[in-house]
């Protein structure tokens, strides 16, 4: 069954382009713009989520969110402000507030926070898998929890990296105090900051110059007034360390955030995990959802396998949900291999072999294999596509035959 979502902004354009956003996406949504407002629907009932802003007058969002919680069938609460400030942040939490998000809020923001309400990776972790490229996210997400060091989450959008750095927090032990989303660094001040366990800072690399100098200045104001700072948790593409390099002021913020760099592997590099994804998401939403849905074929979960996963593992919770509410015939995927890059291939001038650089490419890729299956011959068959008899042939040819 669909949740039931009250929107309540005194912003009643922001209010009702919210609910229409959560319409489209298969919700139940409604939009009040006052909190006395809110408060009357609530005592009707049949509302499984509240969404409100924080700043309201008469009644704000702490009020709506105070009446929500103590009523008999307590819905959830997500309080969204523009005028963000720990001490609020705290004070919600302690009200039962599901989370605090800052605004601005991109709409992907709170489908996510929705997804995860209705249960959809309630027990998966970006790190689960069977792949090497998991057993080394394991390692170095193990490793960053023990220390309060700053942490700089890398990869591509949808690869996990918020719920990494909520993993970060709750398994720190400063988990008891507040997480908070700094969206944009002109919305706050080093001292609403001050008192949150952690920050975590996603997109930085998107940011524009402007704000990417205030955010420096706002973290450095940040660490030199504070005696217990909180911990910095950020997220970035997987290039920025190459675009920052041509940008002064970018590449302040970037080795201020990068001090322990974790890299989020997209999930192309990890196709051994996806059949196990995908069966604890489908098992995971059908019974979130109340239904039943029947487990995708041989045939259809290596097509799951050999897709390129452009949207990651955002991509592949979107297609399990599909699959529980349209039935088995969303497991048929357009299968889109991943798109090869143009930029590294050489200049085709004089003296150049075809031969020799197909030999190179190909070695390349045989290595990748031995690396992403730790060695294992059969895994190695399936990624490359290629019998077992004519793997073993090549790499003998390239002398990697040992290390199988």
């Amino acid at each position: 069954m669909s949740l039931s979502i009250l929107v309540v902004d005194d912003n009643r354009s922001a209010a009702d382009g919210l609910a229409m956003v959560l319409r489209r996406h298969g919700y139940t949504a409604e939009a009040t713009y006052d909190g006395h407002a809110a408060i009357e629907r609530l005592d009707r009932g049949g509302v499984d989520v509240v969404l409100t802003d924080m700043k309201m007058e008469p009644v704000d969002g702490l009020e709506v969110l105070a009446h929500a919680r103590s009523l008999p069938s307590a819905p959830d609460v997500v309080v969204m402000t523009g005028y963000g400030t720990v001490d609020a942040a705290v004070q919600a939490m302690h009200l039962g507030a599901r989370d605090f998000l800052t605004k601005p809020v991109a709409p992907a923001q709170i489908l996510e926070q929705l997804q995860q309400l209705q249960g959809a990776g309630v027990s998966i972790r970006v790190q689960d898998g069977e792949s090497s490229a998991a057993a080394r996210l394991r390692e170095q997400v193990h490793a960053v929890t023990q220390v309060s060091s700053t942490v700089l989450l890398v990869g591509e959008p949808g690869c996990g990296r918020a719920q990494l750095a909520r993993q970060i927090h709750a398994e720190s032990d400063r988990s008891d105090e507040a997480y908070v989303v700094v969206a944009h660094p002109s919305r706050t001040s080093a001292e609403a900051l001050a008192g949150a366990g952690l920050l975590f800072l996603p997109n930085v690399d998107q940011l524009d110059p402007a704000d990417q100098v205030q955010l420096t200045q706002l973290l450095d104001q940040i660490a030199e007034g504070t005696e217990n700072p909180p911990r910095l948790v950020a997220s970035s593409g997987d290039r920025w360390a190459e675009t920052a390099t041509g940008e002064a002021r970018s590449l302040q913020l970037y080795y201020r955030l990068a001090v322990l760099v974790v890299t989020v592997p997209p999930l192309r590099e990890r196709p051994d995990d996806i059949p196990m994804l995908f069966d604890s998401w489908l098992s995971q939403r059908a019974e979130a959802l109340g239904r039943e849905v029947a487990a995708p074929t041989p045939a259809q979960t290596r097509a799951l396998t050999l897709h390129g996963w452009p949207g990651n593992l955002r991509e592949l919770a979107a297609v399990a949900e599909r699959a529980v509410v349209f039935g088995p015939s969303a497991f048929e995927i357009e299968v889109r291999p991943s798109a090869q890059p143009t930029a590294g291939l050489p200049d085709l001038v004089e003296g150049f072999s075809l031969q020799s650089h197909l030999e190179e490419v190909e070695r390349t890729l045989l290595v990748r294999a031995i690396d992403q299956s730790d060695g294992d011959r059969t895994t190695m068959s399936r990624i490359l596509g290629v019998e077992r008899n004519t793997l073993r042939y090549k790499l003998n040819k390239y002398g990697l035959l040992d290390r199988t």
